[in-house]
């Protein structure tokens, strides 16, 4: 078992508990971006997550400077 599932075994048994509305939120933002991580077809990205878009990152390349607006997603796309 890798080290990305142990961690999504320790958050889902924490989400399974009560939890404040704060903890909650870190909780299942860590979640999903640890499975965005490990199967980003099936998952929003963490910037999609918090945009509310698919982004599509599969063949993005870092912007080298985004400036004062941060992109949500390549320029190409």
């Amino acid at each position: 078992m890798s080290f990305i599932q142990r961690e999504l075994d320790r958050i889902s048994e924490a989400l399974g508990q009560n939890q404040n509305a704060d903890d909650r939120e870190a909780l299942y933002a860590s979640q999903q971006a640890l499975s965005w991580a490990t199967d980003p077809g099936n998952f929003k990205s963490p910037m999609g997550l918090i945009k509310g878009t698919l982004a599509k990152t599969e063949d993005c390349q870092p912007c080298p400077d985004p400036g004062p607006s941060l992109h949500t997603q390549c320029p190409t796309h």
